[in-house]
């Protein structure tokens, strides 16, 4: 919902975007081309528009024939500067979406934190020369400047109909598009040709290819005390949006709802809470369900107690590309290039 009354500082936050974007363009202020092969992949907006997922995503496609690092700024650590993620280490101390890309994929991928991606990268290639970087979040990190630039933008939220912070949730004029190498539009419903060609229609603009994709769920996963049937369920999140999540539960379950601000770092206090809301209306049907990127940051908290007491799920999500051949392609060829 768009907030008119905060419309001067809208137009004062475009400014301040604009100028420094200008500033970059001019180059006044310098971004430095990262050596070697990098993709970023990140969004116009503030909120979840499936970067996870697309990290996700693109590592499974290339890890068997690169060497991978993934960088990403460690969103609500308790560190700072460089750091490489290790099986030491808990959301605390990288952040949710690092130790979940850690425990996704190592050793074959390795992983690391900085909130100077320029700092970070130069560091990454001093460690292992030869890597493809994938970058978390950097679109406006305009310090570096990768090789391929992915843009991702909710299919219920396009950026095209978005206003800047803090009216809407633009955290850069549209404009900055251009610098995208593709758009995704995600979280998409079953689209039809003309539906999709509309959309396409909506970006010509930017002359980019426009790339659609969706969330597919797979079935729960028990963490902890499993039950034999589940018909309803506490589900518990500490993500941006619950919205495809909810809808795709609803479907099969009665849902009730636990959310938590968007990276919020759980304790033992809020695992209390959580048992408490589920012991008000439990019964032998109903599950606690979290995403991964969230269970990264509970499961440390489940005592041996927890996970016998309480049936604790977690629902493990992937991005299918609907054009996926096209897409797989336009990744792979840049790869390869020279």
């Amino acid at each position: 919902m768009r907030k008119i009354g905060l419309l001067p500082f809208t137009i004062l936050y475009w400014l301040i975007t604009y100028t420094r974007n200008i500033l970059f363009d001019v180059g006044i202020l310098k971004s430095t081309v990262i050596p070697g092969k990098s993709i970023s992949v990140g969004n116009l907006s503030v909120g979840g528009s499936g970067k996870t997922p697309m990290v996700i995503y693109l590592t499974s496609l290339l890890q068997t024939e690169y060497s991978i690092q993934i960088l990403s700024r460690g969103y609500g650590r308790k560190t700072k500067g460089f750091r490489k993620v290790s099986s030491t280490d808990d959301a605390q101390s990288v952040g949710d979406e690092p130790l979940t890309y850690f425990q996704k994929f190592t050793p074959q991928t390795t992983v690391f934190v900085c909130e100077k991606r320029h700092v970070g990268i130069l560091k990454m290639k001093e460690i292992n020369p030869e890597s493809l970087i994938i970058l978390d979040d950097a679109f406006q990190h305009r310090y570096v400047t990768p090789g391929l630039q992915l843009l991702l933008t909710p299919f219920y939220e396009q950026f095209i109909t978005d206003w800047h912070l803090p009216s809407g949730n633009l955290r850069e004029s549209m404009e900055g598009a251009h610098r995208a190498d593709a758009i995704i539009l995600t979280k998409c419903p079953n689209l039809t040709e003309e539906e999709k060609n509309f959309h396409r229609s909506r970006y010509e603009i930017y002359q980019k290819p426009v790339f659609f994709s969706k969330i597919e769920y797979a079935d729960l996963h028990s963490v902890g005390n499993p039950i034999q049937r589940i018909k309803s369920i506490l589900l518990v999140t500490g993500i941006s949006s619950t919205t495809s999540l909810k809808k795709h539960l609803m479907e099969t379950y009665r849902v009730e709802e636990l959310k938590f601000g968007d990276h919020h770092a759980f304790t033992e206090r809020d695992i209390l809470e959580i048992h408490r809301k589920f012991d008000t209306f439990a019964n032998k049907e109903m599950a606690i369900v979290t995403t991964e990127k969230d269970l990264v940051k509970i499961k440390g908290l489940l005592s041996e107690n927890d996970r016998k007491s309480y049936p604790w799920y977690v629902l493990p999500i992937t991005v299918k590309m609907e054009d996926e051949e096209a897409f797989n392609s336009m990744i792979k060829i840049y790869v390869r290039s020279n």
